[in-house]
């Protein structure tokens, strides 16, 4: 018989319930995170009012949720741990107009097929609880025991039997980061819930009940931006959109701070995501991002959660309307940032009163914001300029056709036929944009984009610094506390020995804060605390990668130099043009775009038909 035909004898079969099991919890169990996901939801539709999760090892070797819900009978519990065994739903029809977080007895059992999970739980009305051990997804052993009312479930040696999953998951800081992610989430979306989160025996954050949405995010995300944070919202018929947004005064260096909830649920959705990012269009320096927790309460049959496994994506029956929901309320609220909140044009506000909002505070994983942009003390002096937030419309010098070339310095010849200018010795029209400084070339017009000039000798003074021995530290003249945003506080305590290379004087300080008590030299002191905050931002889920420095250095000098949308004094662009002569490599910033665009004489007269 060929190799073709004995195959196609033994194609198809059924599968072993234990194996069919194991695919299934696959779908929802992808990492300890979505397991602890999945039973603080349960949790939280038993009606918990206090949810408390432990874990160690990053949740591979135990997840523990405790809470005083409703509880279970016996025969219910034991239910809850065999496959499509659900509380949620009666019909095909419920799948439709969904409004519970998820399916319990689902989730459960698949935890349950890979996993040694135990099970403790109790109704308020029963004299005693229901205590179940399974192994593998079998129910091991059931027994009676004596419990305050709500449920434990505690979830041991994940994946235990599946290596291939075990061996693909990532550090324990990395797993638990992700758990500490997805329970802030869920907390952010159920203030009237208390939440405490436990790892290898410490504790990583508590919240306690809240008595407003916007409470909890004062808990949840830190003080440093309460000053800043705006109240919006709209309602119009089967839609509200409501939620807090920071000023346009902060920016950061990724979008991590933005939280986007649908229906009392978390959800990563690019639309809403791009709705927030476009009404701060024109209000934040390009490549910087805002922070703001959006939530969108669509009518049930509107929105449809079952189109991912781990219900963290959604699709919209009329996606374009919501886009234009969230993107006019917030950019309402953003062309008035002061007091209460106007009413949104496409929908009357609401007569709930908002205004107790508008000091509600954001992530302390942001950091601290640097001062307001100043010109520098010694104006000739080599240019220092710390990581701006550049909020207010920068007030743009003017064009200069007619500069005062008397307040330049003196202009040395122009060196002929050279292919990459002495930027320093051309004459300065002016600044273009509040982003480019236009220069009069031998034969034509030079643009510098200031960002990348600035990006580019910044990362060469630092990378002389390490060649030599270390970058140079500067102390603060008093420390600085850094709270942490709890999902990344794991990575940063192990990032402190690759953080004191790149030249912060930083240690930790507590499960989620820092204390930094000096900052590159290259930047100066002033700015240190935004720039650690940005450098730990934008660290990747598995923190710094070893071996790649000239990386590491090409963020900070990015996070660290001025961008486009800054206005310059004409002390601080003669300072750039003269460091940027003294560079190497300078006709490129790090990351490889150009400095300057050359436009030829003969390009301009052509144009003009000269």
């Amino acid at each position: 018989m060929s190799r073709v035909a004995a195959m196609a004898e033994h194609i198809v079969h059924i599968l072993p319930e234990q194996v069919a099991s194991q695919i299934a919890a696959g779908e929802v169990v992808e990492r300890p995170a979505s397991a602890a996901k999945e039973l603080v939801e349960n949790a939280i539709d038993a009606g918990a009012s206090s949810i408390a999760v432990e874990i160690e090892r990053g949740g591979s070797g135990l997840i523990a949720v405790s809470d005083d819900g409703c509880g279970m009978t016996r025969e219910d519990a034991i239910l809850s741990l065999r496959r499509h065994a659900t509380s949620k739903i009666r019909s095909a029809a419920d799948l439709t107009a969904i409004r519970t977080l998820g399916f319990r007895g689902e989730a459960l059992a698949s935890i349950a097929s890979v996993s040694h999970l135990k099970m403790r739980t109790r109704r308020l009305k029963d004299s005693h609880g229901t205590e179940i051990s399974a192994d593998g997804g079998n129910i091991e052993q059931t027994q009676a025991c004596a419990m305050a009312p709500g449920t434990r479930v505690e979830v041991r040696d994940l994946f235990f039997n599946t290596p291939v999953r075990l061996k693909f998951l990532k550090t324990s800081a990395t797993e638990q980061g992700a758990i500490a992610e997805a329970l802030q989430r869920l907390a952010l979306a159920n203030h009237e819930v208390a939440f405490k989160m436990t790892a290898d025996g410490r504790t990583i954050f508590e919240f306690p009940r809240a008595k407003s949405a916007l409470e909890r995010v004062r808990q949840a995300l830190g003080p440093k931006l309460a000053a800043t944070m705006l109240p919006f919202e709209s309602d119009r018929p089967g839609l509200r959109v409501w939620g807090l947004a920071a000023g346009s005064q902060e920016s950061f260096a990724t979008a991590r701070g933005i939280y986007t909830f649908v229906g009392g649920r978390a959800v990563r959705d690019r639309m809403l995501t791009r709705a927030i990012e476009q009404a701060y269009q024109t209000l934040i320096p390009r490549g910087r991002h805002p922070a703001a927790v959006l939530f969108v309460e669509p009518r049930a049959e509107d929105v449809d959660v079952n189109v991912h496994p781990m219900k963290t994506e959604v699709r919209f029956r009329n996606g374009g309307a919501i886009f234009e929901a969230v993107y006019h309320a917030l950019r309402a609220r953003l062309a008035d940032q002061t007091g209460t909140a106007p009413a949104v044009a496409i929908a009357p506000a609401r007569s709930q009163d908002l205004t107790e909002h508008s000091s509600v505070s954001a992530s302390a994983a942001f950091a601290d914001s640097p001062a307001m942009d100043r010109p520098p003390e010694r104006p000739l002096g080599p240019l220092r300029l710390v990581p701006d937030a550049p909020s207010r419309v920068p007030a743009q010098a003017p064009l200069g056709l007619a500069y005062d070339r008397g307040s330049q310095p003196d202009v040395a010849p122009r060196p002929s036929g050279s292919a990459i200018p002495m930027y320093s010795q051309l004459p300065v029209i002016g600044q273009l944009f509040a982003g480019y400084i236009a220069l009069e070339g031998e034969d034509g017009l030079i643009l510098v984009d200031q960002h990348a000039a600035h990006e580019r000798v910044t990362f060469e003074k630092l990378r002389g610094e390490l060649a030599r021995g270390g970058i140079r530290v500067q102390a603060m003249l008093a420390p600085v506390t850094i709270e942490l945003n709890p999902s990344r506080a794991s990575h940063a305590r192990e990032a402190i020995p690759e953080l004191r290379t790149m030249g912060f004087d930083v240690e930790s300080f507590g499960p989620a804060t820092m204390v930094l008590k000096g900052a590159p030299a290259v930047f100066g002191p002033e700015g240190g605390a935004k720039l650690l905050g940005d450098m730990i931002d934008s660290m990747g889920d598995g923190g710094f990668r070893a071996g790649a420095m000239d990386d590491w250095l090409k963020q900070l000098a990015c996070h660290g130099s001025i961008r486009v949308g800054r206005a310059l004094e004409p002390a601080e662009i003669h300072a750039l043009l003269a460091d940027l002569d003294r560079t190497e490599f300078k006709t490129n910033c790090p990351h490889g775009r150009p400095v300057h665009i050359n436009f030829a004489r003969g390009q301009i007269e052509r144009m003009f038909r000269r």
